[in-house]
């Protein structure tokens, strides 16, 4: 129980940033051809797939099954506000996620979750592949692949593809990692006369992965354009 608790704690801790909520997004029309680009930014850095979890491979029996909560501060929050009518400068996701190890060193992830308050719903994946497994002396390195979609905002469509590199090197408890990446966030209005964009970004994160027995707690800080994330997931890991 006091274990409970605890991870409980760290998780409030670590999103204790958290202060406003985004409304459902109904009010693309309000909002320029340039505050729509902007727009698309700030979801696909919110939206986009995190996986939340060190490079090394979870092998043929390996699984991981957790929840996540990634709290994203908006470069743009005007853009925001004015798409849902609220004060809203960040977007709070939280996730339910999956990852299931593979043979050869691949492994392929699963996420669905949503911003509380408003109409956006995210489902996605990952496939990952170990170039180095790692080990006791020797670092994990990856290379992934991540898709990303929006559901539930009739007004817009939004998806994100990224390719990323994480790099991570184990110790007793805790393996900190580090990652950088390329996102490409697609927003398709389906209001008024606003036009389809496209905007590439670059992904840097930096975390750590607590061995908590059963139970890892992996703390996240992602940077993507002007916007950062800050997150954590509780994984049942085998």
């Amino acid at each position: 129980m006091h274990s409970r608790r605890f991870l409980v704690l760290l998780l409030t801790a670590s999103l204790a940033g958290t202060t406003a909520y985004a409304s459902p997004i109904d009010s693309l029309s309000a909002i320029s051809q340039a505050q729509f680009q902007n727009l698309t930014s700030d979801l696909g850095a919110a939206l986009s797939y995190k996986d939340m979890m060190p490079a090394a491979p979870l092998g043929l029996t390996g699984f991981d099954v957790g929840v996540t909560a990634m709290d994203t501060h908006v470069d743009y929050a005007g853009a925001l506000q004015g798409a849902t009518g609220s004060s809203a400068s960040n977007l709070f996701v939280p996730s339910l996620q999956a990852q299931k190890g593979l043979p050869l060193g691949f492994d392929v992830g699963l996420t669905y979750g949503g911003i509380p308050g408003s109409n956006v719903r995210v489902v996605g994946g990952d496939i990952s592949y170990a170039v180095i497994g790692g080990g006791l002396l020797a670092p994990a390195l990856t290379v992934r692949g991540t898709y990303t979609r929006m559901l539930g905002v009739s007004q817009m469509g939004l998806n994100t593809r990224s390719v990323e590199l994480c790099l991570s090197k184990g110790f007793v408890f805790i393996t900190p990692y580090i990652g950088v990446g390329r996102v490409r966030t697609a927003g398709i209005p389906r209001v008024g006369t606003l036009s389809d964009v496209t905007v590439d970004d670059t992904k840097e994160y930096v975390g750590a992965d607590f061995n908590l027995g059963l139970l890892n707690l992996d703390l996240e800080v992602d940077r993507m354009a002007g916007s950062t994330s800050y997150g954590a997931n509780i994984g049942w890991r085998l």
